[in-house]
């Protein structure tokens, strides 16, 4: 019995292949209809702290295993955001410390974290938040020479292992045990950002696999950088293309 498809294709002159328009995209072999890959998209851009797959299987009427694997589709997509632009002008640099797979603390080991580092421009407000194997100052540096771009200022705390950012702009750092905020200086843009990822991640998902980390905490800057444009799900569409 010969499958008849109904759907629309293309076909290459010089090499007869046929495709569909969603060929290439996140879409691609997909059974789901694209009025549902809309929604998901909107979805996931505009829910501050993020949607979960289970209640976007709800939202959407579809199985958990269709929107887990749509979400980490759209997640794909944003990668897109953190590869086309640097970070530029007064830039915030922090590190921290996130629980993933629920991790427990026994004494002063954190079982189950992972050390990411986070960047984000006051001029643009674009975020960036990589994960790192640790926080010496040499995978520090790896990461800021990946996201910077022309920089005019850099602000951090008074860690040593920032030492090095006065050789690539003017460097400033407050001290937290004495102040938060010290003439201008502070680093309050990205510790509002690791605020809102970590109640996101408490409240929304509860639970994150190391493995994926990464893909959430790109999402998460995705929807922060573009948190003042109005038409980000457009921007997301094509990306996805």
């Amino acid at each position: 019995m010969t499958r008849l498809s109904t759907r629309k294709k293309w076909q290459c002159k010089a090499c007869r292949y046929q495709f569909s328009v969603t060929a290439g995209t996140i879409f691609h072999k997909t059974y789901v209809d694209l009025p549902r890959w809309m929604m998901a998209l909107w979805l996931m851009c505009h829910s501050p702290k993020g949607i979960s797959s289970k209640q976007l299987e709800r939202e959407l009427g579809v199985t958990y295993k269709t929107a887990w694997y749509m979400t980490h589709r759209i997640r794909q997509a944003m990668i897109a955001d953190r590869a086309e632009v640097r970070l530029s002008g007064v830039v915030e640099i922090d590190d921290a410390v996130v629980r993933a797979d629920g991790g427990k603390a026994t004494g002063n080991v954190l079982h189950g974290a992972k050390n990411v580092i986070g960047l984000t421009s006051r001029d643009t407000g674009a975020l960036r938040m990589v994960v790192v194997e640790n926080l010496q100052r040499q995978e520090i540096r790896r990461v800021v020479f990946n996201n910077l771009g022309t920089v005019r200022h850099i602000m951090s705390d008074a860690t040593s292992r920032y030492d090095f950012l006065g050789q690539i702009a003017p460097h400033s750092f407050v001290a937290h045990y004495i102040a938060w905020a010290e003439d201008g200086v502070h680093t309050g843009f990205i510790e509002n950002a690791w605020s809102l990822f970590k109640r996101g991640l408490v409240g929304i998902f509860h639970h994150v696999s190391a493995k994926y980390l990464q893909d959430y905490l790109d999402e998460f800057c995705f929807r922060y950088s573009h948190r003042h444009e109005k038409p980000r799900l457009m921007d997301l569409v094509l990306a996805s293309c």
